[in-house]
C-alpha cells in the first residue's frame, strides 16, 4: 500500500503525464490563479479601507500587495522558462538541436574576480 504522501506527489504526474512542458504550463497557470486571488485580496481590502478607514484593511491590502510582488516575479521567471522550454522543444522537433556552449573552468573562475 502506498503512503498518502507518495499518492499526493504522484498526482502531478497524472496531470502532466511526466511531460516537463505540460508541467511548466500547469505551474504557470497556477501562478496566475494565485496572483489574481491576491489581487482580489488587495483590491477588496483597499476598497474597504477607503470606505471605512479601518487600519486592519490597509494592513491586509499591503499584505496582498507584497504577495502580488513575489507572484509577479515568479510569473516573470516561469514565463521566461516556459518560453525557453517551448523554443527548445520546437528546435528539437525541427532537427536544430543546438548544443549549449560550456565555459572552461578558467573562464568561469574569471567571473569571480
Amino acid at each position: 500500500m502506498k503512503s498518502p504522501l507518495s499518492v499526493f506527489f504522484s498526482l502531478g504526474d497524472k496531470i502532466t503525464k511526466g511531460d516537463p512542458i505540460k508541467q511548466m504550463d500547469w505551474n504557470y497557470y497556477m501562478l496566475w490563479i494565485i496572483f489574481l486571488a491576491f489581487f482580489g485580496v488587495f483590491f477588496g481590502n483597499l476598497k474597504h479601507f477607503i470606505e471605512f478607514q479601518q487600519i486592519a484593511n490597509l494592513g491586509w491590502a499591503l499584505f496582498g500587495m507584497a504577495i502580488m510582488w513575489f507572484q509577479y516575479n515568479s510569473l516573470k521567471q516561469t514565463y521566461a522558462m516556459r518560453k525557453m522550454m517551448r523554443e527548445q522543444a520546437k528546435n528539437k522537433a525541427e532537427g536544430k538541436d543546438v548544443p549549449l556552449e560550456v565555459e572552461s573552468v578558467d573562464e568561469m573562475m574569471e567571473g569571480f574576480k
